[in-house]
């Protein structure tokens, strides 16, 4: 789940290209949108970290990836409206876009699943409830073999 930080990338290239007024904002509210994704990737990533190879919870993994697309939809927007006053470059923009598609196919996924495991715990309960829970124990068979 790691991703390549672009706020550098966006950073220098804002910082080279634009005169010192223009530079200075954009530089520091790519600095914002910046750190408010890296926090979320670092959520997502000492979740992971601490699975220690094993699998993720679905329902967890889901409220964590919410941050993240958030703070790269957030990026986004900011980048492709101010692409031509920050000077933010074309290839920039193409890395955080094919970056946050994997993000939001991969929440989404996961969101997918955690819905499938509650509703099918929700089943579970209804049938338990019900005295469908478990199937009715046989009888061995009496008499001789």
């Amino acid at each position: 789940m790691l991703r390549v930080c672009l706020s550098a990338i966006a950073a220098a290239a804002v910082v080279a290209a634009t005169p010192a007024f223009a530079a200075d904002d954009c530089a520091t509210s790519l600095q914002k949108l910046a750190a408010r994704r890296e926090a979320a990737l670092q959520g997502i990533n000492q979740m992971v970290k601490a699975a220690k190879g094993k699998k993720l919870d679905p329902e967890a993994f889901c409220a964590r990836s919410r941050p993240l697309n958030s703070a790269e939809d957030a990026m986004l927007a900011y980048m492709i409206k101010n692409k031509d006053w920050c000077q933010i470059p074309d290839e920039a923009v193409a890395q955080l876009k094919a970056s946050h598609a994997k993000s939001v196919a991969f929440g989404a996924k996961a969101c997918s699943v955690a819905i499938q495991i509650n509703k099918m715990k929700k089943q579970a309960a209804q049938a338990a409830q019900q005295g469908g829970g478990a199937p009715a124990e046989q009888p061995l068979p009496a008499g001789p073999l």
